[in-house]
């Protein structure tokens, strides 16, 4: 929804892949669209860009940040506010769903857990209903759908923040490819939480 009120979208790296965008005729329709890639066959591809850069990231993003002024964009980030206020994801607590696990996961944890993901719809339930506090603390294979990623990712998140609660939410056939991991963190005494939503 809030995609509805850019008038500028800068685009960094990614595929606008339909796991994203949903109907790409309905995506940022009121918006100019800049696609910066390294890789130009994705510049086009799904969405229709008004203007393309095709270079390093780092490159471009110094050059681009050296033409720039800082703005303000307090009333930007208080009409999103307002619009999650007015428009929440619905949750239904009555009956145990993928989004009331997620939920309770957080008031569990006080939404102060790194959580990593597999691929799949719990994916997207752990991004929409964990309301993550702080950067880095979510830890997900984003476009490139890298099935079996969570437990490792989990393990390495765990290492690198061992005073952290670190959790992997996980489908099934995602847990399946690499649960044998869970064998690694018990060996080397790794404490992770792994929940598997069917």
């Amino acid at each position: 929804m809030v995609l509805q009120c850019v008038i500028l979208l800068l685009v960094l790296g990614a595929r606008f892949s339909d796991r994203v965008i949903g109907k790409a005729k309905a995506f940022a329709n009121n918006a100019k669209i800049v696609h910066i890639d390294v890789d130009p066959s994705e510049i086009n591809k799904n969405i229709k860009a008004d203007a393309s850069i095709i270079g390093d990231m780092k490159e471009v993003l110094i050059r681009l940040n050296s033409a720039l002024t800082k703005q303000d964009h307090a009333d930007w980030m208080q009409k999103i506010k307002e619009m999650k206020e007015k428009y929440p994801l619905a949750l239904n607590k009555d009956v145990l769903t993928g989004p009331a696990v997620i939920d309770s996961l957080y008031n569990i944890t006080n939404g102060d857990a790194i959580i990593t993901t597999d691929v799949g719809q719990h994916q997207m339930w752990a991004a929409q209903f964990y309301k993550f506090k702080e950067p880095r603390q979510l830890i997900t294979s984003g476009g490139l759908g890298t099935m079996g990623y969570g437990v490792g990712a989990c393990i390495g998140a765990k290492m690198g923040n061992k005073d952290r609660v670190c959790v992997n939410v996980a489908g099934d056939g995602c847990f399946r490819m690499n649960m044998n991991e869970i064998a690694t963190a018990t060996r080397y005494n790794i404490p992770i939480i792994q929940i598997v939503i069917n």
